[in-house]
């Protein structure tokens, strides 16, 4: 890029241009994943119903303490049991 070899030069724009798609490509996986999980969750959210908030806390509050507990399960089994020999 400064003037040295071409070979080197090619080599730099190549690695550049694979590291470019694969940035694109994960974001697109990403984002496509997320909002296809969100349009398929039926019919759309009113905001404004006391009900529906209240439920998305209560399914929030319970997938948090699910993985709270899982990993506090996973550290008790794997990480602290004794081993026997």
């Amino acid at each position: 890029m400064s003037g040295g070899d071409p070979r080197e030069d090619e080599r730099r724009r190549e690695a550049q241009s694979v590291l470019d798609r694969a940035e694109r490509e994960s974001e697109t996986v990403l984002r496509t994943t997320f909002e296809g999980a969100h349009k398929r969750t039926g019919a759309p959210v009113d905001e404004d119903d006391p009900i529906e908030r209240l439920g998305r806390k209560i399914g929030r509050g319970a997938g948090a303490v699910f993985a709270l507990g899982l990993v506090v399960y996973l550290i008790w089994t794997y990480l602290l049991s004794p081993v026997a020999n």
